[in-house]
């Protein structure tokens, strides 16, 4: 069986890192987890993230919340939303369902707009990605134009949704830990 993350290690990932993520506050649940509520360097006022722990200090799920609007749409993605996106469901995945995770992540990677401008940096990159079918549907949610996606890939559920929250628009990404 693998190990859970803890949030000590999560600390260490690019998410953390790169994005510059610090804490807000932390509470405790009425299951006893300890929800750590944290906000980015860059573009606070868009984004909201927040990760369940453990008393071991075990990370058990994360929740990613971007404003729909900062998202973008079916003609033109943030690519800085769409970064953190990918790094968030890579870093906060199960462990032991990392590669399993890859073509969600992969795909939230790839995702542009119709308006978008795409260049090649070789000649022999693809300027459309593959992609599997269930996959078409968290591009769909992505854009907007579809309300939920979910993949359970072992240890991990990804989930995406299109929410209101407060009558605010967000796109909602999460990562559970089932069982």
């Amino acid at each position: 069986m693998a190990k859970l993350m803890r949030y000590d290690d999560l600390r260490e990932t690019g998410l953390f890192t790169f994005f510059h993520f610090s804490e807000m506050g932390r509470r405790r649940t009425p299951d006893g987890l300890v929800d750590i509520r944290l906000k980015p360097g860059a573009f606070q006022e868009f984004i909201d993230v927040s990760i369940l722990i453990d008393r071991a200090g075990q990370v058990r799920s994360g929740i990613l919340l971007l404003d729909r609007d900062w998202v973008g749409g079916s003609r033109t993605i943030n690519p800085f939303g769409k970064d953190l996106a990918k790094s968030f469901v890579e870093a906060v995945t199960h462990p032991s369902d990392k590669e399993r995770a890859a073509g969600i992540v992969s795909t939230l990677w790839r995702i542009t707009g119709s308006d978008d401008i795409i260049v090649r940096i070789r000649d022999d990159e693809a300027t459309e990605p593959q992609v599997a079918k269930f996959l078409d549907s968290l591009v769909s949610v992505y854009v907007g134009t579809e309300d939920e996606f979910s993949k359970s890939l072992g240890k991990s559920v990804v989930r995406i949704q299109n929410i209101v929250e407060v009558s605010r628009k967000r796109l909602r990404i999460e990562v559970s830990y089932s069982g």
